[in-house]
């Protein structure tokens, strides 16, 4: 395999990459939240929940589990992003540098879809 830098790899991610809105994952985000307060920790009850904190008290599986719906929403929409991420971590030992734009990519759309879970059901436990 030919070597790719950060640059190549970034421009592939952005003429190629499908965007992954919170429709997406909707579904899966609502079955792990349907657990209710079951989903945090122990000690969110002696703090004041809100829509920046709450992520804090998220047990780490279930917190795992979001990411894992984002991620596999992700590869779904885009294949070819995925094959190139999976080609470049495995023949290249700058492979994590290179694709830094997805793993940066899955982050924030963690993030956002879990503030779109707060937003539109945990805030209204």
């Amino acid at each position: 395999m030919e070597k790719i830098d950060k640059e190549v790899f970034d421009k592939f991610f952005t003429e190629n990459y499908c965007v992954v809105d919170y429709t997406t994952v909707k579904e899966t985000f609502e079955e792990i939240a349907e657990a209710g307060n079951d989903i945090f920790t122990e000690s969110y009850e002696a703090r004041n929940l809100n829509r920046e904190n709450f992520v804090l008290y998220l047990k780490s599986e279930v917190y795992c589990d979001f990411e894992a719906a984002v991620q596999e929403a992700m590869d779904d929409l885009n294949p070819e992003i995925l094959d190139a991420v999976m080609d470049i971590m495995e023949f290249q030992d700058d492979g994590e540098e290179v694709t830094e734009k997805y793993w940066e990519m899955l982050r924030e759309l963690l993030k956002e879809h879990l503030l779109q879970l707060y937003d539109e059901v945990i805030s209204k436990w």
